[in-house]
């Protein structure tokens, strides 16, 4: 299994309850789809985006991390994509880098 890490946008200025629903029914949906594991999910913020989307000017941001086999992915973007409160989303791998020594001069 790979790491994976998920960021999805909903539009619109929502209150927290809302936000917490939307939170909740993504991370839930992706549970259910196979071979597809939610370690962590959170309200990222809540901020103005750079243009609008869909006509929306403020989105609340989330981020999950997933431990998923590569081809449940496409499940999971179908899940966003059929989601209306969902204007944008991304995944991307998430990979272990060992960080870099630097010699001194």
């Amino acid at each position: 299994m790979k790491k994976y890490e998920l960021m999805w946008i909903v539009g619109g200025n929502i209150d927290e309850n809302v936000a917490n629903e939307s939170l909740s029914r993504i991370t839930k949906s992706i549970s259910i789809a196979k071979e597809c594991k939610v370690v962590s999910s959170s309200i990222w913020a809540r901020t103005k985006l750079a243009y609008p989307i869909e006509n929306f000017e403020e989105g609340t941001y989330f981020v999950s991390e997933l431990e998923c086999l590569p081809a449940s992915i496409i499940k999971i973007e179908n899940i966003l994509k059929d989601d209306s409160q969902v204007i944008r989303h991304l995944i991307t791998v998430k990979e272990n880098f060992k960080p870099y020594k630097v010699k001194a001069k």
